[in-house]
């Protein structure tokens, strides 16, 4: 026979030894099994669920605002004042919709002013949209209660408690003054053809008019305060950011929904620390468990360490068959863990799992958290469980072995 016939016939007996000592405590094992393959889905499952959340809770957020992206002058990103405006919107928007890497685009206005329906008034945020283009951006027309969304000029679209304090309805008039970008008196009358409802803050404070109308009333041609894009996927904008410079002039800045509404990227960040220890609390509940079976191990087999000692066995050998065993031990049960995964976690990844108590809290304050939840099992959730678990594995078993590096011979072949 061959060198490297004996060495390959010698590496199979070197494993069927392995698998055989695995099953010498079937009990022991199989409940180790269990443990990594049910860490190991408990671990994809939390983490596909984590993953699946934050795209919808980007959307949510960003469709009731800021839009995944905007192009606005940095004095504006700063302090929004009235004069701080884009020009040449109507051409920057034509721009933007023939680009590719864009999946829509709007322009909005803003300035604070005095609303009144005699003899009531309040201070108010006047937002000028484009009908048309807010309806296909943002969720906001379909929190229409009373009425319906702005289609044309003169109209205007008012949050539930904004008219209840000035104790308008549908089809009330609705004066607005407030400053223009020379300085001097900005003032529309327009009719209220629908109400919503949002979060509290929207409702007290958010009139919405075309941005014809804004214009007018704020000798505004043609400009705007903010340029407005959506992308394809909010949590990558790279594409999105390099379209948009295109249309960027001096002094202007491209900024995405993380700046716009740190709240949200913060509590992804808190999120995915917190579950991170949590992920790691478990897996090493999971490596000690491993660590407890080899140790249990190699107290049983003291004995027949010492006998392969004596008849000329090395140390490194015995340990390297611990470690072999060690191995086939993650490798079962990251099988089962994978098929636990399949079973449980990827039919969910199309029909969704429900959550009515968002749907009742979005109802209630607008909380962005989606009423519906697809898990999202991506490479890194597939390969981080088992791959943590198999270096704990290897980890706990090089820790059980000092005791071989330690063993007696004579003590070894005494021990019953």
């Amino acid at each position: 026979m061959t060198t490297q016939k004996r060495s390959a016939a010698n590496r199979t007996l070197f494993l069927q030894v392995a698998w055989r000592n695995l099953w010498r405590n079937r009990r022991r094992t199989l409940l180790t099994v269990a443990a990594i393959a049910f860490g190991m889905w408990l671990v994809q499952f939390a983490m596909s669920f984590q993953s699946g959340s934050y795209g919808p809770m980007i959307e949510l957020g960003t469709r009731m605002g800021t839009s995944h992206l905007q192009v606005l002058r940095a004095s504006f990103h700063g302090e929004p004042r009235i004069e701080f405006t884009l020009h040449n919107v109507t051409e920057r928007l034509a721009q933007l919709d023939a680009d590719d890497r864009l999946l829509q685009a709007s322009a909005r206005a803003d300035a604070f002013a005095l609303v009144s329906n005699d003899p009531h008034s309040s201070a108010a945020l006047i937002t000028g949209v484009i009908p048309e283009r807010e309806m296909r951006l943002s969720d906001l027309p379909s929190k229409t209660v009373a009425g319906s969304y702005i289609s044309g000029d003169n109209q205007a679209f008012i949050g539930a408690a904004l008219a209840r304090n000035l104790q308008l309805d549908v089809g009330g008039e609705l004066v607005l003054i407030g400053t223009n970008i020379e300085g001097g008196i900005g003032a529309a009358v327009v009719e209220v053809v629908g109400i919503f409802e949002a979060t509290a803050a929207m409702e007290r404070v958010l009139v919405q008019i075309s941005l014809g109308t804004f214009q007018e009333a704020f000798d505004m041609v043609n400009q705007a305060h903010r340029l407005i894009a959506e992308v394809e996927d909010p949590q990558d904008l790279n594409e999105g950011k390099v379209a948009l410079q295109d249309v960027v002039h001096d002094g202007e800045i491209v900024v995405d929904w993380a700046e716009l509404m740190p709240e949200i990227s913060q509590g992804i960040e808190i999120d995915i620390v917190s579950n991170a220890v949590l992920q790691f609390v478990l897996i090493l509940i999971i490596v000690l468990s491993i660590m407890n079976t080899f140790v249990m191990t190699l107290f049983e087999r003291t004995r027949e360490c010492g006998m392969l000692f004596a008849i000329g066995m090395r140390r490194w050998a015995v340990y390297r068959m611990t470690v072999v065993e060690a191995v086939l031990l993650w490798l079962v049960g990251t099988v089962c863990g994978g098929v636990l995964t399949c079973l449980l976690v990827v039919p969910l990844m199309f029909t969704g799992v429900p959550i009515p108590a968002s749907e009742d809290a979005m109802q209630a304050q607008f909380a962005f958290m989606p009423t519906s939840i697809y898990p999202d099992l991506s490479w890194w959730a597939v390969v981080i469980a088992p791959l943590t678990i198999g270096i704990g594995a290897l980890l706990s078993v090089s820790v059980a072995s000092i005791r071989l590096a330690r063993l007696n011979i004579i003590s070894a072949l005494r021990t019953e």
